[in-house]
C-alpha cells in the first residue's frame, strides 16, 4: 500500500543500546504529528516503563490496545536480529538501509523526515543520518523533549515486537501491532510486505 504525504513525515525510531540487534520505526504524517502525539500521550499516560507486555493482565492489554487504537500512524516496521548474525554496529547501518528500502520508499514526497530517537543514545543520531542522506533524504531530528507520548509508543511497540514475534495465537484486541494500518517484523530484509 502505497500513501501519499504533503509534507515531511515524522519517524519515532527506537533503537536500545542494551538490546543492539532490534529497530523499531514508527512513522507519523507531517499533518497529525499534534494529535498522534496528543492521543499517544493521553493513551500511554498509565503505562510508563512497561518491561513486559505478555506479563500483563488481559484486561490491561485489551484496554491499552483500546486506548492506542485512535492514534493516527503511517505504520511501524521492526527489524530484530535473533541470531546475531551481524554485529551491533553493523546492524544499526543494515537495520536502517533495510527501513529505507522496505518501508519508508511507501511514502511519497519523503525527501525529507523529522527523526525523534525514542532512546537518544551516543552515536545513534549520525548512524540513522547516515544511511539516509546516501539515499537522498535530509533527516531533522527534533529536540529530545519533543513527542514524549510518540516515543513511549514506540518503545512499547519494540517491546511487543520482542515479545510476540513468533507468536500466532495472540487475539487482536490483546495485539498493540494491531493498532496500526501497516506493520512488518522481521529479520533484515525479511518482511517485504507489511501484515
Amino acid at each position: 500500500m502505497y500513501r501519499v504525504t504533503a509534507g515531511p513525515i515524522l519517524c519515532v525510531i527506537d533503537w536500545d543500546p542494551s538490546r543492539p540487534n532490534q529497530l523499531t520505526t514508527l512513522a507519523v504524517g507531517s499533518d497529525r504529528t499534534d494529535i498522534a502525539e496528543r492521543k499517544a500521550a493521553t493513551a500511554l499516560a498509565d503505562a510508563p516503563g512497561l518491561t513486559s507486555w505478555l506479563g500483563l493482565p488481559v484486561t490491561a492489554r485489551q484496554s491499552l490496545v483500546r486506548a492506542c487504537r485512535p492514534i493516527p500512524t503511517l505504520g511501524m516496521y521492526c527489524v530484530i536480529d535473533d541470531e546475531q548474525a551481524v554485529e551491533g554496529g553493523d546492524f544499526l547501518r543494515c537495520a536502517v538501509e533495510d527501513t529505507v528500502a522496505q518501508f519508508l520508499h511507501r511514502f511519497r514526497g519523503w525527501s525529507e523526515l523529522h527523526i525523534a530517537l525514542a532512546q537518544p543514545s551516543e552515536g545513534l543520531e549520525e548512524a540513522v543520518a547516515a544511511p539516509l542522506r546516501a539515499e537522498g533524504t535530509d533527516p531533522r531530528f527534533v529536540q529530545n523533549e519533543v513527542f514524549p507520548g510518540l516515543r513511549r509508543l514506540a518503545r512499547l511497540s519494540a517491546l511487543v515486537c520482542r515479545e510476540t514475534e513468533y507468536r500466532v495465537d495472540i487475539p487482536e484486541d490483546e495485539d498493540l501491532l494491531e493498532i496500526y494500518d501497516t506493520y512488518a517484523v522481521g529479520s533484515l530484509s525479511s518482511a517485504a510486505e507489511p501484515w
